[in-house]
């Protein structure tokens, strides 16, 4: 028997630079189109889970605030620019919305990225959970068999990723090494970086690929660094949120 449900699991990048500017402000846009690939025809949004990582201190502070999730057929009208106010233009494209409230949050028992849960009538707004039908261009996808489709992100409350995460290593050169020592200041990068994050500097000078968070000051990466880092660089997730999709085909 050939299994109905699917999902997708998709990381949400925010340019590290963008982090680092200021907070987010409600309407503004976290994340602009990304593409995800679907079965070809409808498939049925059954569940949507987010998880997003808290501000880079030592606390640390969860970002627990109302989004809108938003689906559209096409990428051509961007959202507008990101930790900016979404554009007043037309999105003929648009195929729905999920809405994100603050109390479809669980209590953080990680005490670092919070997680919110919508399926079928689940938080405050039945009208604005799953489901929600979904149907690509059937031109678009990668592979046969497969339409893309694209997500974005408008916040509704005051995300802050901002970062105190800074390295506490001499100026080093592309390709120097891949063990990096963070300088503590109260911080514990066990509770901001995982294995398989993508860290940038706040300049947006790549770091890497994360293999470890080995101690509470120290990083391993899965290659040497990919650009020149300085000291007290701040670094952060290039994917601070995460979305998982659930389908029914």
């Amino acid at each position: 028997m050939i299994n109905k449900y699917f999902s997708v699991t998709k990381k949400m990048p925010v340019i590290a630079s963008l982090q680092h500017t200021a907070a987010f402000g409600s309407g503004d846009v976290l994340v602009d189109w990304q593409p995800i690939q679907i079965p070809k025809g409808s498939s049925c949004l059954r569940s949507l889970t987010m998880l997003v990582r808290p501000k880079g201190d030592g606390t640390p502070t969860d970002n627990d605030f109302p989004a809108q999730i938003i689906f559209s057929k096409t990428n051509t009208q961007s959202l507008g620019t990101v930790n900016g106010a979404v554009f007043h233009r037309p999105f003929p494209d648009t195929l729905g919305l999920i809405e994100i409230e603050s109390g479809m949050y669980c209590i953080n028992v990680f005490n670092s990225t919070v997680v919110a849960q919508t399926s079928g009538g689940n938080g405050d707004s039945e009208a604005a959970s799953p489901p929600l039908i979904l149907t690509g261009d059937p031109t678009t996808g990668d592979n046969v068999g497969f339409d893309t489709i694209y997500v974005g992100i408008v916040a509704n409350g005051a995300f802050d990723f901002r970062s105190i995460n800074a390295v506490n290593e001499a100026n080093f050169g592309a390709g120097a090494q891949t063990v990096i020592t963070m300088d503590g200041s109260g911080m514990d990068v066990r509770e901001h970086f995982a294995a398989g994050d993508t860290l940038h500097a706040q300049d947006d000078a790549v770091l890497g690929t994360l293999s470890t968070a080995d101690s509470a000051t120290q990083l391993t990466l899965t290659a040497a660094n990919t650009d020149a880092i300085a000291e007290d660089d701040i670094i952060y997730n290039l994917h601070p949120i995460t979305l998982v999709l659930g389908f029914e085909k």
